[in-house]
C-alpha cells in the first residue's frame, strides 16, 4: 500500500489528469451501458468524437500516444470501484485516442466455446489490435454492424 501511495504522489499533473479522465470516463461509460435510458449505439456515437487524424508522417508520435493512453486506461480500470470489462475499457480508449486526433476502431468479437458464447472488445489502429495478440480475430470473429455489410 505504501508503495502505491508513493507512486501516486510522484505522478505529474498531466499524468494525474489522464488518470482522472480515464477513471471518470470509465464510470460514465459503465453508467451509460447499465442504464436503460440510451442504446449502445447512441452511447458509442456520443463517445466517438469527430477526430482529426494525426499526420501520417508522425507515426511514432501516434504510437507513443497510444501506449501512454492505453497505460492510463488500464491503470484506471484496475483501480476502479469494481472491475471494468473489456468493452468499457475499449470504449474509453477509443474516446481518448479520438480526442488526441487518433482515429481508432472499436471491435467486438464473439466465439463459441463449450456450448457457451463468449465475447470480447478491443481497439484497432490501422487494422492492428492495441494491447491484444495480433491474431485476436482467429479467436473472436468480429461482429459486423448490419449497415457495414455490403
Amino acid at each position: 500500500m505504501k508503495h502505491k501511495l508513493v507512486k501516486a504522489l510522484s505522478l505529474s499533473r498531466g499524468e494525474w489528469w489522464l488518470l482522472t479522465r480515464a477513471w471518470i470516463l470509465l464510470l460514465l461509460v459503465d453508467v451509460g451501458l447499465r442504464s436503460r435510458m440510451m442504446s449502445f449505439r447512441r452511447l458509442q456515437k456520443i463517445l466517438a468524437p469527430k477526430s482529426r487524424t494525426l499526420d501520417k508522417s508522425q507515426p511514432e508520435e501516434a504510437r507513443v500516444t497510444i501506449r501512454r493512453l492505453r497505460r492510463w486506461v488500464d491503470i484506471a480500470s484496475r483501480h476502479h470501484l469494481y472491475p471494468m470489462t473489456c468493452l468499457r475499457r475499449s470504449m474509453v480508449l477509443q474516446r481518448m485516442l479520438g480526442q488526441q486526433g487518433i482515429a481508432a476502431d472499436l471491435q467486438i468479437g464473439a466465439r463459441k466455446e463449450h456450448e457457451q458464447l463468449n465475447a470480447h472488445a478491443w481497439v484497432e489502429y490501422h487494422g492492428q489490435p492495441l494491447g491484444e495478440p495480433k491474431h485476436i480475430v482467429e479467436y473472436y470473429a468480429p461482429l459486423v454492424a448490419p449497415e457495414a455489410k455490403q
